[in-house]
């Protein structure tokens, strides 16, 4: 299975995972051969990356949870803002801008939608702890136009994942859970046409951006979600070094379950497409997490992270100290940084006739020093 660019992708190739819009909806399973139109309605919808299968046996390898528990994750937190919105506008429709009026939300939604929240939470725990060793080994695919809903679900798996590895309490994981699945809930109380801004933003801008955090907060107070987790929206963009909003806490001062949050959420939002910039690779956006470490994040909290995160995803291409270019395969739970890979171009980056597999963990002498970029390499699509 090989991860490609949208642009590139062909009629007659086989899709290797399930593309879902940012509401959870299915929009073409894992195994379907593409098709002109189903090029076209990507591409519309907003997708830059796709997967693609070369072999029936590749096709929808697993994630953390399944397909069923995501659409039902991303839509309780859908209710649970959208009821919110109404109850406090007092209409059935309303519009971001209608929220930015005192720059917080009204709203209070349904306890049972709160309490929803915390029982797909719960089924996310029970998931995440059951398993032995949990490693986030594959790139989430998400549309440019809207992927508020995707990128929480993201979060809060990886939060949930890395605070199992630090050995956090079931229920701390499960309030982690809670408030990163809504730790950007405040967003409501910012318009959309700020939030995708391409160019930098005004002085104004910025700080209806910083509303977000002190609306989620009251959002998630005014429901049954929880203190913690409300504290979760409300300092999951405070820093290490005090320089974060919204009350510059510092160090220890921030909750650490909100530290944890902070981590995942800068990973997950750089590593992702948006309207206005690229995708960092994960191996990337994991160094920077690195170098940031002591300075704008809890050191703790980067070590977990980079425990349970590949930085070499499934199905992305890779440079070897070779010089040839392989595919990853598979990960390798004890050491992330050595994967499986298959060999498809040799130094001068002509494709070899036979491939070959070669585990990095037992062949010492050969590791990876680079990635290639989707958007600057169209090679991927013929890998």
């Amino acid at each position: 299975m090989r991860i490609i660019p949208t642009r590139t992708a062909k009629p007659g190739m086989r899709l290797g995972r399930p593309i879902v819009d940012s509401a959870g909806r299915l929009i073409l399973p894992a195994g379907v051969t593409l098709r002109q139109r189903y090029v076209e309605i990507l591409r519309d919808q907003g997708f830059a990356s796709i997967y693609v299968a070369d072999d029936p046996d590749q096709v929808d390898l697993p994630e953390i949870i399944n397909l069923e528990t995501r659409q039902e994750v991303v839509h309780c937190v859908m209710d649970f803002v959208a009821t919110g919105i109404i109850r406090g506008l007092g209409r059935a429709q309303a519009s971001r801008d209608d929220l930015l009026l005192e720059g917080k939300v009204s709203g209070r939604p349904n306890p049972e939608l709160a309490a929803n929240v915390t029982r797909v939470a719960r089924m996310l725990v029970d998931d995440i702890l059951s398993q032995k060793d949990v490693v986030i080994g594959l790139l989430d695919i998400k549309s440019l136009h809207d992927y508020t809903y995707a990128h929480s679900v993201q979060v809060a798996l990886i939060a949930m994942t890395a605070a199992k590895v630090m050995g956090f309490s079931k229920k701390d994981i499960l309030d982690l859970g809670v408030g990163s699945l809504l730790h950007d809930v405040g967003k409501v109380a910012v318009p959309d046409h700020v939030w995708n801004k391409p160019g930098q933003l005004t002085p104004e801008e910025v700080s209806q951006v910083k509303l977000h955090a002190q609306a989620g907060f009251d959002f998630v107070r005014k429901s049954d979600g929880g203190l913690l987790p409300a504290h979760v929206a409300y300092q999951h963009h405070e820093r290490w070094n005090g320089s974060g909003y919204p009350r510059g806490l510092k160090g220890e001062q921030i909750l650490g379950l909100a530290r944890l949050c902070a981590v995942c959420d800068v990973f997950d939002a750089i590593t992702s497409d948006r309207p206005y910039k690229e995708a960092t690779h994960p191996s990337t956006a994991l160094a920077f997490l690195s170098e940031k470490s002591g300075m704008l994040f809890d050191p703790r909290a980067v070590e977990a992270v980079r425990a349970v995160v590949a930085p070499y995803p499934v199905a992305t291409n890779v440079v070897l100290s070779t010089g040839e270019t392989a595919v990853v395969k598979k990960i390798n739970n004890v050491d992330l940084s050595r994967p499986v890979v298959v060999i498809i171009k040799d130094r001068n980056r002509r494709y070899y006739r036979v491939k070959r597999e070669i585990d990095l963990s037992r062949d010492l002498d050969i590791s990876v020093v680079s990635y290639v970029t989707l958007r600057n390499s169209a090679e991927a699509a013929d890998a």
